[in-house]
């Protein structure tokens, strides 16, 4: 999955809507839902593009939750790039936690060694605490559709334990 996907009639069944009519508006604010929570976790512009990693260890952790490796280098003694079989390497973890890739050493591949790794970033199944974060925005987008409030003693107030609740634990922090 490139990208991730709210179904639209998933969408209208929480917002209770069972008309057609907002139907363009709905997909409109999901896709800036989606959009919105990717950059809350630090992924916007990360999952829609293939990432080359190098690296001289024989195993090590991804920035981002891995969708699917590619390819696995290592660099001979003639400085040519040949391909690592699927066999000699395991990726463990999970995206609630860091993925490491592994490369047996059984195999020869020691720390040290050039290794280049070409992936995809994203996820293979799209975790419930981001659909119920993009939920949680969706609600608020289709509801407050204007910047304005009219009313009589109206005071908003962030609900606890609602979306920072849920992006919180995996946003990437990056230093330089």
């Amino acid at each position: 999955m490139a990208r991730p996907v709210i179904d639209l009639t998933l969408a209208k069944s929480h917002l209770r809507v069972e008309h057609d009519l907002d139907d363009e508006l709905i997909a409109l604010f999901v896709e800036a839902a989606i959009d919105r929570t990717l950059q809350e976790i630090g992924l916007a512009g990360v999952l829609e593009r293939e990432h080359e990693t190098k690296t001289t260890l024989s195993a090590f952790g991804f920035l981002y939750p891995v969708q699917e490796i590619s390819t696995v280098e290592k660099r001979d003694a003639f400085g040519v790039w040949r391909e690592i079989p699927a066999e000699e390497w395991e990726l463990t973890g999970s995206i609630e936690e860091r993925q490491v890739l592994t490369l047996f050493e059984d195999a020869g591949h020691r720390s040290g060694s050039e290794y280049r790794v070409e992936w995809k970033a994203g996820f293979k199944m799209l975790p419930a605490w981001f659909r119920v974060a993009c939920y949680f925005l969706l609600g608020h987008y289709y509801e407050n559709r204007s910047s304005i409030i009219v009313g009589q003693g109206l005071t908003a107030m962030e609900v606890p334990q609602g979306f920072h609740h849920l992006c919180g634990p995996h946003k990437r922090w990056f230093f330089a």
